[in-house]
């Protein structure tokens, strides 16, 4: 077969679709002109390399030739590496949030030739995916209006929510918000597991630097804990690969056992900070072996040409998720001396039968995920064993394991260095290097360093985002400078050469001068000569990273501390009083922010404030179902939150003796809001012969959007929701619940933004 355009590109997941029967085209001014020439809709697919799921769409659709056809005659059809450009990602991801009520990837998005949104989803197995392709289709071909209308109205949706030009507060922004902040921390946490929320559960990278500060500066105990058993759990969890050292992106389940395998840069960088800090805080040596662990990893399998760091190692060898990572009992007996198999097996959980469920279907696969019950030394006692003896004997284990598994296929690694995210592991590994007394780790760190002060600027100074194959290219995002020059300042504060502050400084320096928003205050994710795309970012909340606002505002408040120069503190300070409307809603949403706060306050604070307890949850009551509302940038956004085994009904469809689930959401605000957008259900068969009970599991998101807003005539007001729903579960249903969830909002008019 031919390849398509995607030959060309220089990312490892465009290159991954080269070969796919679907005319490609990366994403340019190529493709949105020949879909405006031949007037047709815009497919735009959104990835990246290490994402299962992508892999599984491309598989099951991309390489069929029915789906291929029918894209191809109807579509101009894009593909993005999201990891690329965070740009377009964050702005069409918007758009799936805001139509499907959940995020992801595989992103699938349909445009008009001006790239306004119409239809937008992730991963669709086959046959809907073919369906929905051709009702798409007809509707742009016969109901042009309507879909033109809808892609208008999403586009100014989307400019809403991305803009997030909210107007200065009349107060200064508070330290003691990290009362608020720690309250929404503790009704979140998991007590039992460690982490927050349920399943699915994300290592809460950007939460560890709020949580050790409050610890470390002001003895809050509360905070140490809950930061302290999120990582003694993921550490015993097969979310860690216990062989080859890192984690692993999420875990899938409440128990940080059942990953999914990919492992990133980012996640990696941040979490050995965390583990790093902890030691430090601590003396717990098993702290430091985490650590260590991660950081071995980096460098023996992520470093690239002249030691830069490459972005992502795969989930799937040999077309199988976790193939790589696991392993069956014959394997293990295999590598090891009978003895040394049997005792690794009943330290690390390993079954003749395999601990490793399918995620879709829960069916053993007979392959074993590693991980620990109880830490070794509480292994040992029950084995009667010195705890050093044993782990002595779990070192050789791991080592020749490690060894049998270097000869197997690997996974593909992605080897494009993106700046920011080297700006990440730079940061890390310059701490680690200092706390651990480990030098190779601080020149590791350099060496990345240069590799990016060398090979990824253009002819102006300006930085470059992408490194590939002996090319640099993309201009550099907010993140990219300011996730690079905090990594380059903790490499000062190592080792006290001033090139290195004399770097960062510059970085800084360059974007206050190209993201600063003078006009609305606060940063923008791009610089004005950046592409334009239907809306412009300005990021307040984090997600596995810092984000943009939230980066740069620490940064600037680190170069104070360590210059004492009054213009970073200035910037840091008009940052956080812009944002401050949204940060007091949802500081938990707001980490990094909420850290740049607390690097300035520095002594100011000196306990963290006690605070009413509130909660906008349902209460348990011994109900299996809690139901919280958050307010979005450009609208509401209701949870649930479903123990396992329990489930909720859809919003129509459902039995006449069952309860759907039903939202309403009024405002003492002139705000209009539009129906609620839940996601597809799952079914339900209860008799063979009546039709399927659609059914929510696990968590649902459904978001409510402002579509209009009325003359306003007060600043502040009250958002109500009304929530009705039954848990049940396939035997049993509790009693239909209301609740009434109450949140004040304060809200200013800008112009045509809110």
């Amino acid at each position: 077969m031919q390849p398509n355009r995607l030959i060309h590109e220089k990312s490892p997941y465009l290159l991954q679709h080269a070969y796919n029967p679907v005319d490609w085209y990366p994403w340019g001014e190529e493709a949105f002109t020949r879909a405006a020439s031949e007037d047709k809709p815009i497919f735009l697919s959104v990835g990246y390399s290490s994402c299962h799921w992508c892999h599984v769409m491309e598989r099951e659709s991309f390489e069929d030739p029915r789906i291929a056809d029918l894209l191809n005659k109807n579509f101009v059809c894009v593909k993005v590496d999201r990891e690329e450009r965070p740009d377009i990602d964050d702005i069409y991801m918007t758009a799936v949030q805001l139509l499907s009520g959940r995020g992801g990837w595989p992103m699938s998005v349909f445009l008009t030739p001006q790239g306004e949104p119409f239809f937008a989803g992730t991963y669709y197995p086959p046959e809907v995916f073919l369906q929905i392709v051709r009702q798409l289709a007809d509707a742009y071909q016969n109901r042009r209006e309507e879909v033109m209308q809808s892609a208008r109205e999403i586009a100014g949706v989307i400019q809403q929510v991305t803009a997030a030009r909210y107007e200065q507060m009349d107060t200064e922004p508070d330290p003691r918000i990290v009362g608020t902040y720690l309250q929404q921390m503790r009704q979140q946490f998991d007590a039992v597991h460690g982490g927050f929320g349920n399943a699915p559960k994300f290592p809460p990278n950007t939460a560890f630097p709020v949580l050790f500060w409050l610890a470390d500066n002001l003895e809050n105990e509360d905070a140490l804990q809950m930061a302290l058993r999120t990582l003694d759990a993921m550490a015993l969890g097969g979310i860690r690969d216990h062989i080859g050292g890192g984690f692993h992106r999420y875990s899938t389940d409440a128990q940080w056992l059942l990953p999914h395998f990919e492992k990133m840069l980012t996640d990696n960088a941040q979490l050995g900070w965390a583990y790093t800090e902890a030691y430090s805080l601590t003396g717990n040596p098993l702290y430091e072996q985490v650590a260590r662990g991660i950081y071995d990893w980096v460098l023996r399998e992520m470093q690239v040409e002249d030691g830069a760091f490459a972005s992502a190692m795969d989930a799937d060898s040999e077309g199988e998720e976790g193939k790589y990572y696991t392993w069956t009992l014959g394997e293990i007996r295999q590598t090891l001396p009978p003895a040394l198999a049997d005792l690794f097996c009943h330290v690390y959980s390993i079954r003749p039968d395999g601990n490793y469920h399918e995620e879709a279907s829960r069916r053993l696969t007979g392959r074993n995920i590693p991980h620990l019950r109880a830490p070794l030394s509480q292994i040992a006692a029950e084995l009667g064993m010195p705890p050093d003896n044993l782990e002595e004997q779990m070192h050789t284990a791991r080592e020749l394991l490690l060894q049998a598994r270097l000869r197997r296929v690997p996974p593909l690694r992605d080897d494009k260095v993106l700046a920011g995210w080297n700006g990440l592991m730079i940061e890390s590994l310059a701490y680690a290097g200092l706390m651990l007394e480990e030098e190779r780790y601080t020149h590791a760190a350099e060496r990345a360093a240069r590799f990016i002060l060398e090979r990824m600027q253009d002819e102006e100074g300006r930085l470059l985002r992408r490194y590939r194959d002996g090319e640099a290219a993309i201009p550099a995002y907010l993140e990219d400078y300011a996730l690079l020059a905090t990594g380059l300042l903790e490499l000062f504060e190592t080792t006290e050469d001033e090139s290195w502050l004399v770097e960062a400084k510059r970085l800084a320096n360059r974007a206050i001068a190209d993201f600063w928003d003078e006009e609305h205050q606060a940063f923008v994710n791009t610089a004005d000569y950046h592409e334009r795309l239907i809306a412009r970012v300005k990021e307040v909340h984090d997600r596995s990273i810092p984000c943009g606002n939230g980066a740069i505002a620490r940064l600037l408040a680190r170069l104070y501390i360590v210059t004492g120069e009054e213009n970073y503190a200035h910037f840091a300070y008009r940052t956080l009083r812009s944002l401050w409307a949204p940060i007091q809603r949802y500081p938990h949403g707001s980490d990094s922010l909420i850290h740049a706060l607390l690097l300035l306050a520095g002594d100011e604070l000196e306990e963290v404030p006690e605070v009413e307890e509130t909660s906008t949850a349902m209460p348990m009551t011994g109900m299996p179902v809690q139901v919280q509302m958050h307010i979005m940038e450009g609208g509401v956004m209701i949870r649930f939150l479903m123990e396992q085994g329990w489930h909720i009904y859809g919003t129509e469809g459902v039995p006449e003796d069952l309860m759907p689930t039903r939202i309403e959401v009024s405002s003492t605000l002139p705000l209009v809001f539009g129906e609620p957008m839940f996601p597809p259900p799952d079914t339900l068969q209860t008799d063979e012969a009546a039709p399927p009970i659609p059914i929510y599991r696990g968590e649902l998101r459904v978001v409510i959007p402002v579509i209009g807003i009325g003359e306003l005539t007060q600043e502040t007001g009250e958002i109500r929701a009304r929530v009705t729903c039954q848990p049940c579960t396939e035997t049993e249903c509790a009693l239909p619940q209301t609740v009434e969830l109450v949140e004040q909002v304060r809200l200013q008019l800008r112009g045509e933004n809110v």
